[in-house]
Protein backbone atom coordinates (compact mmCIF):
# COMPACT_ATOMS: atom_id res chain seq x y z
CA UNK A 1 0.00 0.00 0.00
CA UNK A 2 2.82 2.41 0.88
CA UNK A 3 4.52 1.67 -2.44
CA UNK A 4 1.26 2.47 -4.26
CA UNK A 5 0.95 5.81 -2.44
CA UNK A 6 4.57 6.73 -3.17
CA UNK A 7 4.10 5.83 -6.83
CA UNK A 8 0.93 7.95 -7.02
CA UNK A 9 2.74 10.99 -5.60
CA UNK A 10 5.55 10.56 -8.13
CA UNK A 11 3.11 10.45 -11.03
CA UNK A 12 1.31 13.54 -9.77
CA UNK A 13 4.40 15.73 -10.05
CA UNK A 14 4.46 17.83 -13.20
CA UNK A 15 6.75 20.42 -14.71
CA UNK A 16 4.19 23.18 -14.03
CA UNK A 17 0.74 23.50 -12.51
CA UNK A 18 -1.86 24.60 -15.01
CA UNK A 19 -5.16 26.36 -14.63
CA UNK A 20 -8.34 24.72 -15.86
CA UNK A 21 -8.68 27.33 -18.62
CA UNK A 22 -7.53 26.51 -22.13
CA UNK A 23 -5.29 29.21 -23.56
CA UNK A 24 -6.47 30.50 -26.92
CA UNK A 25 -3.95 33.29 -27.36
CA UNK A 26 -0.80 34.62 -25.70
CA UNK A 27 -1.49 37.41 -23.20
CA UNK A 28 1.73 39.20 -24.15
CA UNK A 29 0.63 39.27 -27.79
CA UNK A 30 -3.01 38.44 -28.54
CA UNK A 31 -2.16 38.00 -32.25
CA UNK A 32 -0.47 34.69 -31.35
CA UNK A 33 -3.13 31.97 -31.58
CA UNK A 34 -2.03 28.99 -29.50
CA UNK A 35 -2.69 25.43 -30.69
CA UNK A 36 -5.51 23.36 -29.21
CA UNK A 37 -4.39 21.54 -26.08
CA UNK A 38 -2.59 24.59 -24.61
CA UNK A 39 -3.36 25.48 -21.00
CA UNK A 40 -2.15 28.51 -19.07
CA UNK A 41 0.38 27.70 -16.34
CA UNK A 42 -0.02 29.27 -12.92
CA UNK A 43 3.55 30.52 -12.85
CA UNK A 44 6.51 30.80 -15.24
CA UNK A 45 8.97 30.16 -12.37
CA UNK A 46 9.74 26.50 -13.32
CA UNK A 47 10.73 27.69 -16.81
CA UNK A 48 12.83 30.55 -15.43
CA UNK A 49 14.67 28.05 -13.23
CA UNK A 50 15.55 26.02 -16.32
CA UNK A 51 16.39 29.03 -18.52
CA UNK A 52 18.08 31.67 -16.31
CA UNK A 53 18.85 33.77 -19.41
CA UNK A 54 15.10 34.48 -19.67
CA UNK A 55 15.04 36.56 -16.46
CA UNK A 56 15.11 39.81 -18.50
CA UNK A 57 11.89 38.84 -20.29
CA UNK A 58 8.23 39.14 -19.33
CA UNK A 59 7.32 35.46 -19.52
CA UNK A 60 4.09 33.51 -19.57
CA UNK A 61 4.01 29.72 -19.45
CA UNK A 62 1.72 27.11 -20.96
CA UNK A 63 1.43 23.34 -20.84
CA UNK A 64 0.21 20.95 -23.49
CA UNK A 65 -2.30 18.43 -22.21
CA UNK A 66 -3.73 15.20 -23.58
CA UNK A 67 -2.84 13.98 -27.05
CA UNK A 68 -1.12 17.30 -27.85
CA UNK A 69 1.51 16.63 -25.19
CA UNK A 70 2.31 13.21 -26.62
CA UNK A 71 2.89 14.58 -30.12
CA UNK A 72 5.87 16.71 -29.08
CA UNK A 73 7.42 17.54 -32.45
CA UNK A 74 4.12 18.25 -34.21
CA UNK A 75 2.87 20.37 -31.31
CA UNK A 76 6.05 22.47 -31.16
CA UNK A 77 5.83 22.96 -34.93
CA UNK A 78 2.24 24.24 -34.49
CA UNK A 79 3.45 26.68 -31.81
CA UNK A 80 6.27 27.95 -34.05
CA UNK A 81 3.84 28.32 -36.96
CA UNK A 82 1.47 30.35 -34.76
CA UNK A 83 4.31 32.69 -33.83
CA UNK A 84 5.43 33.02 -37.46
CA UNK A 85 1.84 33.87 -38.49
CA UNK A 86 1.87 36.63 -35.85
CA UNK A 87 5.11 38.09 -37.27
CA UNK A 88 7.76 36.43 -35.09
CA UNK A 89 10.61 35.04 -37.17
CA UNK A 90 13.02 32.42 -35.88
CA UNK A 91 16.56 33.76 -35.43
CA UNK A 92 18.17 30.75 -33.75
CA UNK A 93 17.52 27.71 -31.63
CA UNK A 94 19.52 25.86 -29.00
CA UNK A 95 18.70 22.47 -27.49
CA UNK A 96 20.21 20.61 -24.55
CA UNK A 97 19.29 17.59 -22.44
CA UNK A 98 19.46 17.96 -18.65
CA UNK A 99 18.31 15.22 -16.26
CA UNK A 100 16.14 13.58 -18.91
CA UNK A 101 14.50 16.87 -19.94
CA UNK A 102 14.90 18.20 -23.46
CA UNK A 103 15.19 21.98 -23.14
CA UNK A 104 14.95 24.06 -26.30
CA UNK A 105 15.32 27.83 -26.56
CA UNK A 106 14.07 29.58 -29.70
CA UNK A 107 15.18 33.17 -30.21
CA UNK A 108 12.57 35.10 -32.19
CA UNK A 109 12.32 38.63 -33.59
CA UNK A 110 9.05 40.46 -34.11
CA UNK A 111 8.30 42.54 -37.22
CA UNK A 112 10.04 45.56 -35.61
CA UNK A 113 13.20 43.54 -34.79
CA UNK A 114 12.49 43.27 -31.05
CA UNK A 115 13.70 40.04 -29.40
CA UNK A 116 11.38 37.43 -27.97
CA UNK A 117 11.89 33.91 -26.62
CA UNK A 118 10.02 30.67 -26.99
CA UNK A 119 11.15 28.14 -24.37
CA UNK A 120 10.15 24.46 -24.55
CA UNK A 121 10.72 21.70 -22.00
CA UNK A 122 9.83 18.10 -22.81
CA UNK A 123 10.05 15.17 -20.41
CA UNK A 124 8.19 11.92 -20.94
CA UNK A 125 4.62 12.79 -21.89
CA UNK A 126 4.91 16.34 -20.55
CA UNK A 127 5.45 19.42 -22.68
CA UNK A 128 5.70 22.91 -21.23
CA UNK A 129 6.43 26.06 -23.19
CA UNK A 130 6.78 29.72 -22.46
CA UNK A 131 6.74 32.92 -24.46
CA UNK A 132 8.65 35.99 -23.38
CA UNK A 133 9.22 39.51 -24.63
CA UNK A 134 12.12 41.63 -23.42
CA UNK A 135 11.11 43.83 -20.49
Amino acid sequence: MLLFLALGVGLAQTLVEVTAVAALSAGLDPAVRLPAGSYKARSPEPLLARFPEAKGYALEAFAAKGVAARLHAAFVQQVLTAFAAAGYLLESQEERVVDGEVRTKYVLKDSLGRPALLLVVRKGDELVYGFGKRK
